[in-house]
């Protein structure tokens, strides 16, 4: 019985051993899979979603793409019925059993500002374009981070500083004759809440066709008037991918640079095609498809969004109405010009003030705005980006705004999409009076973003500071 008892003593301890054993062995073996080939499978899986992602961007090109031939070809378009969702699978690059868990990605609309101007020659005001935008934003834990964005009808792809243009934009030069060029430009105005959406699940991008309408047209447009150089400028994170964009389109169209045109940077996040004066004759022809963008989500997910004043109850904050204030927006680093509220002054700013240039006496700033002047002209774009028509037709606009300059003389333009304005050019100037400009202009405008304020000031000398206090636009 000894010997027995013994013997099966043994043979458990053995049992135990070997199972200890086998263990030991599968967990090595797990170890060198996660540490020598788990992040090689992560970087594959992480790299095939950024494919993926990189499909239903080129997706949304296709499907605005389409929408504009569609409204281009369709003189009757009303603007309804035309839609389509882009679906995302946000995030990814799980590998089973041995790493599960996904990476997440950030999908934006209207995020990240994208503004093209064109600016004819012995003309100061340029004709504005306010893009939008379409942003995905990987977020890797091993693959390379990139950023696939979609703006003014082109996709591009940048990672870290550097950006390239994959899939090209409607800009069109063609060599008409001897010395004629004609240029022909589909811009894509991307309307909508900024918004942004980081998951890691599937979400959904939804397209709507609004309208298509002709911006400019240089031979109707500016009659009996030879443009022989102008610039197109666009405003963007991504002035990489344009710059060389802008200058393969310019060579290819038989024009040699530094005679015919150059590639410039006027302003930090700007790049600029100039089409020089050198007895080239230019036609122009632009015209703006307007898209409404809206991310779309499943149950339990939220969308981050960037708007104005909470909507009354009863009221669509989405649409601009008639005979009401609106304030501007700046458009280079997405702040407000906020609505003034300052009624201890005494001051009338009623709507039938009727002269420019008054002086505000006793005046108090409730929330200036400055931009100092030495070496850096004031060149801003105000506009409107959260609404998506009017309530009826507008016919005129009335400016409104309260501002003071310590440069003397001031020699300030303005501008209400494209409509030249009166200059500031204050009586009995003096640096320290707050002046009211009120001014109301008949303008034909179909869209909100198409709504928008330029302010350019020239002086560069001396320490001086121009401040704004209140800026807004009265629609009637």
């Amino acid at each position: 019985m000894s010997r027995k008892s013994l013997l099966e003593s043994e043979s458990a301890a053995a049992i135990a051993i070997a199972a200890v054993l086998l263990l030991g062995l599968a967990f090595t073996i797990i170890s060198v899979v996660k540490l020598n080939y788990a992040p090689e499978w992560k970087i594959d899986a992480e790299r095939d979603y950024s494919y993926d992602a990189w499909s239903n961007m080129e997706d949304v090109k296709n499907r605005v793409d389409l929408f504009t031939r569609f409204m281009d070809s369709n003189s009757n378009y009303s603007g309804y019925g035309l839609s389509a969702t882009v679906p995302f699978s946000m995030g990814g690059g799980d590998v089973p059993v041995f790493e599960p868990s996904k990476s997440n990605s950030k999908l934006s609309v209207n995020s990240e500002k994208c503004i093209m101007n064109i600016t004819l020659a012995n003309h100061s005001f340029p004709h504005t374009i306010d893009c939008g935008g379409v942003t995905y934003y990987s977020e890797n834990r091993q693959y390379p981070d990139q950023v696939f964005r979609y703006e003014n009808g082109a996709l591009i792809m940048a990672q870290g500083e550097n950006s390239q243009m994959k899939r090209k934009p409607s800009f069109d030069i063609q060599k008409t004759d001897n010395e004629n060029y004609a240029i022909t430009i589909d811009a894509i105005n991307l309307t909508g809440e900024t918004a942004s959406l980081s998951s890691s699940t599937l979400t959904a991008l939804r397209l709507t066709g609004d309208s298509i309408n002709p911006i400019l047209n240089s031979s109707t447009d500016y009659l009996n008037e030879s443009i022989n150089s102008f610039n197109l400028s666009i405003c963007t994170h991504y002035t990489d991918a344009w710059a060389t964009y802008l200058n393969d389109t310019a060579k290819e169209a038989g024009l040699v640079y530094n005679t015919d045109y150059k590639i410039i940077y006027p302003g930090i996040g700007c790049v600029c095609l100039s089409f020089l004066p050198t007895g080239n004759n230019y036609s122009i022809y632009i015209n703006k498809t307007i898209i409404g963008a809206e991310l779309e989500t499943g149950s339990g997910m939220d969308i981050e969004k960037t708007s104005g004043s909470e909507p009354d109850e009863d009221e669509d904050e989405s649409i601009m109405k008639l005979n009401r204030w609106y304030t501007f927006q700046v458009s280079d680093n997405e702040t407000s010009i906020v609505l003034l509220e300052d009624n201890q002054t005494g001051v009338n700013i009623s709507i039938d003030t009727s002269s420019n240039d008054e002086v505000l006496v006793g005046y108090s700033p409730e929330n200036a705005y400055s931009h100092n002047l030495k070496n850096n002209p004031y060149c801003e774009i105000f506009r409107f980006d959260t609404y998506t028509k009017f309530e009826s037709t507008v016919s005129k606009v009335t400016i409104r705004m309260i501002y003071r300059a310590e440069e003397n003389p001031l020699t300030g333009r303005l501008a209400v999409s494209g409509n030249s304005f009166d200059k500031l050019e204050p009586e009995n100037y003096n640096q320290q009076n707050w002046y009211l400009f009120n001014e109301t202009k008949n303008v034909y405008v179909n869209h909100p973003s198409e709504l928008n304020f330029s302010i350019n000031i020239d002086q560069t000398s001396g320490n001086k500071q121009f401040y704004i206090d209140y800026l807004a636009v009265y629609l009637s």
